[in-house]
């Protein structure tokens, strides 16, 4: 009887699991959060509350980064802030600590977290069909000098800002670059497509008093800017386009005439290759790339990793995942759908079956 009575339990509580929908298959998936704190011995259950609470956040927002960008996420649009990380709750079910421990002056713990996925994925859906505009990104680097002098100024960055405010590009700064930047760029390429840039504008730019100006404006000085700009691809570090302008400023503060020369040739030459870099963008092939299995938001990451490594893929971003299938918007500099399976079975033939391919899609299984 007391067999019959604990089979009788067993399977109560497997139905129980099977209703709350827990698992790879359910609404939920289990996410891998982690958080460290100060560690405080006069308030060890506050401390661990704490702890419990950033850990939880944790493996949200790792949840929101898969849905948000096809790279290193950048910068959170508002709607996300505040409709989904600041209303965590919504989003989160049962969670247990996987390990915790203090570290000297810290106390650091992993808890393993349910993410509401499916109820995540239809919100990011409504964000992005809605206030949420997709954009591309591209990271504004420049070496600015001033008569011969390298400086930390932003004004040729400042002019790139300006005229490209007004395109569906989201503009992140760069830094300055070095003179080994310029001549190979290839660190700099590499760095902007982890952080999830498309594109990287590089530009070198300098300015000079113009000789023999002041004998019509004695109270003035001119400023003489050159810069030569050029957008590679951060895919396949290929040259996209490039420009070189010039331009003139004056006034009577030696200072703002080199702002108005930097900021104006850099702008024109913003203006120059705005057009080829929109051109690009629409060169490659767009399909829909599903895959179905993918199970966990561990192999969820991995599989975006490897659409990251394809040189082939300009871009991609994760429109829908429920049940464990995932579908992407790619696109990819291929001649068709065909084209992208074989590359991608023939460089990760252990990772991937082919289910059916047509002329604007790719459905694969995930092993």
């Amino acid at each position: 009887m007391k067999k019959l009575f604990l089979l009788a339990l067993t399977l109560s509580v497997v139905c129980g699991c099977q209703r709350f929908n827990i698992g790879p298959k359910g609404e939920g998936e289990y996410v891998i959060g982690s958080a460290t704190v100060e560690y405080k011995a006069n308030a060890i259950s506050a401390m661990k509350k704490e702890a419990f609470r950033k850990a939880q956040y944790d493996a949200l927002e790792r949840a929101v980064r898969v849905f948000l960008s096809s790279s290193t996420l950048m910068e959170y649009p508002d709607a996300v802030k505040k409709d989904i990380l600041g209303k965590q709750d919504n989003y989160i079910r049962n969670a247990y600590v996987k390990t915790a421990y203090r570290k000297g002056d810290s106390y650091y713990m992993e808890v393993r977290t349910m993410v509401l996925v499916s109820d995540l994925s239809l919100k990011m859906k409504t964000i992005q069909d809605s206030s949420y505009i997709k954009k591309t990104n591209i990271l504004v680097a420049s070496r600015e000098s001033v008569g011969g002098q390298v400086t930390m100024d932003q004004r040729c960055r400042q002019g790139i800002y300006k005229k490209l405010k007004g395109y569906p590009y989201a503009l992140f700064d760069g830094g300055n670059l070095s003179q080994n930047n310029l001549d190979d760029n290839t660190s700099v390429v590499d760095k902007a497509k982890k952080d999830g840039a498309r594109f990287v504008i590089i530009a070198d730019a300098s300015a000079d008093q113009l000789e023999g100006a002041t004998q019509f404006a004695a109270n003035f000085t001119t400023m003489r800017a050159k810069v030569n700009l050029k957008v590679v691809a951060a895919s396949n570090y290929q040259l996209v386009a490039e420009a070189a302008e010039s331009f003139s400023g004056l006034d009577a503060v030696q200072d703002i005439a080199v702002q108005k020369a930097l900021t104006g040739a850099c702008e024109n030459a913003a203006g120059q290759v705005a057009e080829q870099i929109m051109n690009a963008v629409n060169s490659a092939k767009t399909f829909k790339f599903t895959v179905n299995d993918v199970k966990t938001i561990e192999r969820l990451e991995k599989l975006q990793t490897i659409l990251r490594t394809l040189p082939e893929v300009e871009e991609f971003s994760l429109t829908k995942y429920n049940n464990s299938n995932a579908t992407f918007d790619v696109q990819a500099n291929v001649k068709s759908s065909e084209e992208f399976s074989a590359k991608i079975i023939r460089k990760y033939y252990a990772n991937f079956g082919i289910q059916s391919v047509g002329a604007d899609y790719v459905e694969m299984q995930f092993l």
